[in-house]
């Protein structure tokens, strides 16, 4: 399958300066400071300042980051959990009652 969304152009390290983009705008928009994003996810204001130009990030600074910018939310754009799949909908359809059953007297 062919993917055409543009994120699929972007290199692993373009998509690593776009989300440090972001990310740095989502903090000057809270009014937040490198020092005090720093201070909330445990990290001193050089580090949020690589974060934001491009360098690599962990999964759990990352985290901390969303949090930090009550930004936490859009994981579940991001990551959306799986459907029901066709089979287990099947299982689903056949659990379901067809008659009533009779009532005791």
């Amino acid at each position: 399958m062919i993917n055409f969304h543009p994120w699929y152009s972007l290199t692993e390290q373009q998509i690593l300066e776009e989300l440090g983009k972001r990310l740095k705008s989502i903090r000057l928009n809270n009014n937040m400071s490198q020092k005090e994003l720093g201070d909330i996810i445990g990290k001193r204001p050089d580090e949020i300042s690589r974060i934001e130009n491009g360098k690599p990030i962990t999964l759990i600074s990352l985290l901390r980051i969303l949090r930090a910018l009550n930004k936490l939310e859009n994981l579940e754009q991001a990551i959306k959990p799986p459907g029901i799949s066709p089979v287990e909908m099947l299982k689903l359809e056949e659990k379901k009652r067809k008659r009533a059953s009779k009532r005791k007297k």
